[in-house]
């Protein structure tokens, strides 16, 4: 359901998205593709926005390729919770639930740095 309505907000705003259903599909993504911003629910299954992260980093790292921003969804909104975040590698969080303007506040922040 949230990623319905993320999807949504983004689409009202003219954004392009694409979806990626846990962290190793998105990983694949970014393999394909190079995204302006990249939204990463924490908890997915299979690998998640933790882990997801800190192989995008590594491989951004390794191969010295542009960072891409990342921005943290997670139901956690505790100083504990952005630590984790920051840690693996994501540049902003963003607390669940989160209202529209909000989310269009930090995905234009994220883009007016490109």
């Amino acid at each position: 359901m949230n990623r319905q309505l993320v999807s949504l907000q983004l689409r009202r705003h003219g954004h392009r998205i694409d979806i990626a259903e846990n962290g190793e599909l998105a990983l694949a993504a970014l393999a394909r593709e190079r995204y302006d911003v990249v939204l990463m629910d924490c908890m997915m299954p299979v690998m998640d926005g933790y882990q997801a992260c800190r192989a995008l980093r590594e491989k951004e790292a390794r191969l010295a390729l542009p960072r891409t921003p990342v921005v943290a969804l997670t139901a956690g909104a505790t100083d504990d919770d952005r630590l984790q975040c920051e840690q693996a590698g994501m540049d902003d969080y963003l607390s669940k639930p989160f209202s529209a303007a909000q989310l269009n506040a930090v995905v234009n922040r994220w883009l007016a740095r490109l």
